[in-house]
């Protein structure tokens, strides 16, 4: 060591050893800096700048070298073999580079350690060989323990230097990766000059031809510039990268927001994709992995060989296949060609296309198929019972009073009863038919090879089972129910529209005959069920043919005579069939929804004729339960009075308890509606209900109607006059007047004048008649009918 610093500070110009260390730090920072400059590219840029590395800090680690053995005082004058200097400056170039090069493609970080180790050989070698193109007499004794520590020194720090240059790549790394370059270099190149021994060398050079050392200057300058170069061009360089860094990552922020999948290949390898088509495979990343390990091979050459053609395949995901379109263009990518492929998710339209295929075929709310689906398959069991001699059953299906359902309860319940029916019927019918739902509240049944129409009875029977489990399980909401017809293949009906018309003709049977049932087709049901179909058809254009008519009965006080008001009777003059009797049309009206169109009619008819009556006597009018559950009826009451001009007060209203029963709640709200304007509420056929008690309780009446099968035979049947005489007691309690229908005999009217019964009406007083009839007391001119003076009279006598 001793001998290292006597040499150094005894035989140096030490203001060119500082030029030297400058020149050696700057190559030092330099090459470090290259280094890792050059581990960030790709491709041929990383031979590139590890070229100009290995070009521009050889030349400053020679530069160093030269530069300080230009300080060097040999005691002579010396000079130097201009070949052996470029051999040695070759040299460094080489092995240094060769050294940056090893620790650039090194895997692992302890790849470097080798590489410092060849930059350090590299600065040995560099050093003796030019320590060998100096011009002097004699040999140079060389110390072989300082040897050794020189070429130690460049090779332990130089590794160390370079693992530490490959730890990070900021400042802080840098500068420690430099100092520790600077002092391999410098350690090495003062210790070998120590281990130089002159003492047996001549001068062979005379002083004019010695080497001057200005031209260290030279050598350290032009390196300097050559260093300068080189970290500018890698500043540059960087910016650039930078930009297109920035640029990149701008243009896969746009990739990413697309919707679509987009893959960057090269050489059908994925150079880069955005996130829809992770998203879309379920991957992380997909960065050097095969196209075709998720596109087929031959979609792959397809795209290939048509480019900008849409292609739909299958995309295969980590966990699925998914349906997908996709198409290939050809870019420019980081300056280079590339194919970019377009993917898009078709799994949202195909689920939208298999969704719109299932609705063509099937019902979108109970998930049944529809008419048109049931139809094809009632054509393909045809077909193939002919070909087997089978026999099969179609059930045809039919919610009673599903309307009121509607009204009551509203849509979303109705909608919800429907789809109670579709899963009992899935259930009932499970591997012995199929079910359908064809509009509405229809549904039908199609079960094959029954043999008989017995085993179809006991499925039908098990049907209406399926739906009362149904309703016993549900807490609240509406009840199923349901009437079912059945029409048997080939006995009654070898076409499958003969075949539902023959079904159908049985269910209207099974209503006909009490609901909750179900009838098999008989011949004799088709010209009843075509007559009353006819009878509904006529009855939709009554109204506004002028075929309906209004007739009035009067209500008289028994004890008076005198009429107190007439009620309202609707009659139907069909112009081939005649009178139609009131029980034939009323119920057809009410099941077909017609008692809202013909009611509204009759209540402003009646109410228009009202208000012409010079005497102002009360109009009664029957309304049916469908009317009081109907939406805004009240506000129709009232629209009717506004526009007729009659007084609310002459309006009474006759409702049956069924209104009640149905819906006590909506139906008392109703009412009160309709008492509010004014008008009287009477219930009607009063006794004939289920809960006449409670339905006082629930709404104050105006009025009380004794229903006429309490009256018939009231004289002389004990049972009917103890009903009467309740009832009678009971309107006199809660202070309701009683009024008595169908009162037909003048010993039925003895009687009620015995009682406390006030007004009566029936054939015994009056037929209904046009209103002309009553022309004197709807005048004013008389308050007392001539037949019923002719009764009092007769009473009297």
């Amino acid at each position: 060591m001793q001998t290292v610093l006597t040499t150094l500070f005894a035989q140096h110009d030490l203001r060119l050893v500082a030029l030297a260390a400058l020149v050696c730090a700057l190559s030092a920072f330099a090459g470090i800096t290259l280094l890792n400059h050059a581990r960030r590219t790709d491709g041929g840029m990383k031979s590139a700048w590890l070229a100009v590395a290995a070009v521009s800090v050889g030349f400053g680690i020679w530069a160093t070298h030269f530069v300080a053995m230009l300080s060097f005082n040999a005691g002579m004058p010396v000079g130097y073999d201009l070949p052996v200097t470029l051999v040695s400056l070759a040299i460094a170039i080489s092995i240094v580079g060769g050294g940056l090069w090893f620790a650039a493609i090194g895997p692992r970080r302890t790849d470097s350690l080798l590489g410092g180790a060849v930059v350090g050989v590299g600065i040995a070698a560099m050093h003796y060989t030019g320590m060998a193109a100096l011009l002097i007499g004699g040999g140079i004794a060389w110390d072989s323990p300082l040897v050794a520590a020189s070429m130690l020194l460049g090779i332990g720090l130089g590794s160390i230097a370079l693992y530490f240059a490959v730890q990070g790549n900021t400042l802080r790394h840098r500068f420690r990766a430099t100092i520790l370059l600077t002092l391999a270099i410098c350690a090495m190149h003062f210790t070998a000059m120590g281990a130089a021994g002159l003492q047996n060398c001549y001068p062979i050079v005379a002083d004019g031809d010695a080497t001057p050392q200005w031209l260290s200057i030279v050598v350290a300058v032009v390196s300097v510039m050559i260093l300068l170069f080189a970290l500018g061009g890698t500043y540059l360089d960087m910016l650039d990268r930078r930009r297109t860094a920035a640029e990149s990552e701008r243009m896969r922020g746009l990739a990413d927001a697309a919707v679509e999948g987009l893959v960057v290949a090269k050489d059908g390898i994925i150079v880069t994709a955005n996130q829809s088509f992770l998203h879309m495979v379920g991957a992380e990343a997909v960065h050097g992995r095969p196209v075709a390990e998720f596109l087929s091979c031959a979609v792959v050459t397809r795209l290939v060989e048509r480019p900008n053609t849409a292609i739909e395949t299958e995309l295969k995901a980590t966990s699925e296949i998914v349906p997908a379109e996709v198409i290939l263009r050809e870019v420019d990518y980081a300056g280079l060609p590339h194919q970019a492929i377009a993917v898009r998710d078709l799994s949202a339209r195909k689920q939208a296309e298999q969704h719109i295929r299932f609705l063509a075929h099937h019902d979108a709310l109970t998930g049944l198929p529809n008419r048109v689906s049931f139809g094809r398959k009632l054509d393909d069991e045809i077909a193939h019972a002919r070909r087997h001699g089978q026999t099969f059953a179609v059930l045809c299906l039919d919610l009673d009073r599903f309307k009121e359902v509607n009204d009551l309860f509203g849509h979303g319940a109705g909608d919800a009863l429907l789809q109670r029916v579709g899963n009992a019927l899935l259930t009932a019918v499970d591997g012995i038919g199929s079910a359908a739902r064809l509009s509405g509240d229809e549904f039908a049944i199609l079960l094959g090879d029954i043999g008989g129409p017995a085993r179809a009875g006991r499925i039908a029977e098990q049907v209406l089972d399926a739906f009362r489990r149904n309703n016993d399980i549900m807490l609240s909401g509406p009840n199923i129910a349901a009437s079912i017809g059945i029409a048997l293949f080939p006995d009654n009906a070898e076409t499958a529209e003969q075949l539902m018309t023959n079904a159908d003709t049985a269910l209207y049977r099974a209503k006909q005959d009490g609901r909750g049932i179900y009838r098999f087709f008989e011949s004799a049901m088709g010209a009843e069920v075509r007559d009353r179909r006819m009878l509904e058809h006529d009855l939709r254009h009554a109204v506004s043919r002028n075929q309906l008519r209004l007739v009035y009965q009067p209500q008289v006080h028994i004890r008076s005579g005198e009429v107190t008001g007439f009620e309202a009777l609707v009659r139907w003059r069909h112009p081939e069939r005649g009178e139609i009797s009131p029980a034939t049309f009323v119920p057809v009206a009410e099941e077909s929804g017609l008692i809202l169109q013909i009611g509204d009619w009759v209540m402003r008819t009646a109410c228009a004729e009202a208000a012409r009556w010079k005497s102002p006597l009360s109009v009664a009018v029957n309304v049916s339960p469908v009317q009081i559950h109907a939406a805004a009826f009240a506000q129709k009451v009232h629209e009717v009075l506004t526009q007729t001009g009659l007084s609310p007060s002459r309006l009474e209203i006759e409702v049956t308890e069924t209104a009640l029963v149905r819906d006590m709640v909506r139906a008392v709200t109703t009412l009160r509606q309709v008492r509010a304007l004014g008008v009287r509420i009477a219930m009607d056929d009063f006794g004939t209900g289920y809960s006449s008690l409670a339905n006082l309780r629930a709404f104050p009446f105006s009025k009380i109607k004794v229903d006429q099968s309490f009256i018939r035979s009231v004289d002389n049947n004990n049972q009917s006059a103890a009903i009467v005489r309740a009832v009678l007691g009971l309107g006199s309690g809660l202070n309701v007047p009683v009024v008595a229908e169908g009162v037909e005999r003048q010993e039925e009217l003895d009687f009620l004048r015995g009682e406390i019964c006030q007004t009566a009406q029936g054939y015994l007083l009056s037929r209904p008649e046009d209103i002309g009839a009553f022309l004197a007391v709807t005048e004013g001119r008389s308050k007392v009918l001539e037949v019923a003076s002719r009764v009092q009279l007769r009473a009297a006598s």
